[in-house]
């Protein structure tokens, strides 16, 4: 004979039922336990594979990569793949709008020579009140000084999208 699991609740049960039920939200919470993006390292956000340039790459063949992978931005490295500047559309269209570049300028001519980094292990916050701050939609992500990856606005969008816990 199996055991039945029918309760009657009288007033009594009304407390043992308000009881199991805490404990089974409580239950369900750790189970389901989110993380806050000041927990969260922005490597498990960034994007690895990232175009790069050198200050002396032609303005031309820049403009041709940005276009052909539709690039928002692109860091410019030295030759120990540390940062040392950004280009982003918004760089190459203030350029444009002033006048078009000679057909001889290069990166160095372009870049903002100014790199702003997030080492990987700081957090998903950190880099969202960075870019926020400084009104800026890219941060490079080093490693010692090396660069490994980009986060963008838009992957800390996604990281909330999919987390629904800011911070």
């Amino acid at each position: 004979m199996t055991r039945s699991t029918f309760r009657i609740l009288g007033p009594a049960g009304i407390i043992e039922r308000a009881a199991l039920a805490l404990a089974e939200r409580a239950r369900a919470r750790r189970e389901h336990r989110t993380t806050g993006a000041e927990d969260v390292p922005v490597r498990d956000i960034m994007t690895r594979s990232i175009v790069c340039a050198h200050p002396d790459l032609p303005v031309a063949a820049l403009l041709g990569v940005m276009i052909g992978e539709r690039l928002g931005c692109v860091p410019v490295v030295n030759e120990d793949d540390q940062p040392i500047g950004m280009v982003t559309k918004l760089d190459v269209v203030e350029h444009l709008v002033a006048s078009p570049p000679p057909p001889d300028a290069l990166v160095r001519d372009l870049m903002m020579p100014l790199a702003i980094t997030l080492d990987d292990d700081a957090s998903v916050a950190h880099a969202a009140t960075l870019m926020a701050g400084e009104d800026m939609h890219h941060v490079m992500i080093v490693s010692g000084r090396r660069l490994v990856g980009i986060v963008s606005t838009m992957d800390v969008t996604r990281w909330i999208a999919e987390h629904g816990k800011p911070a």
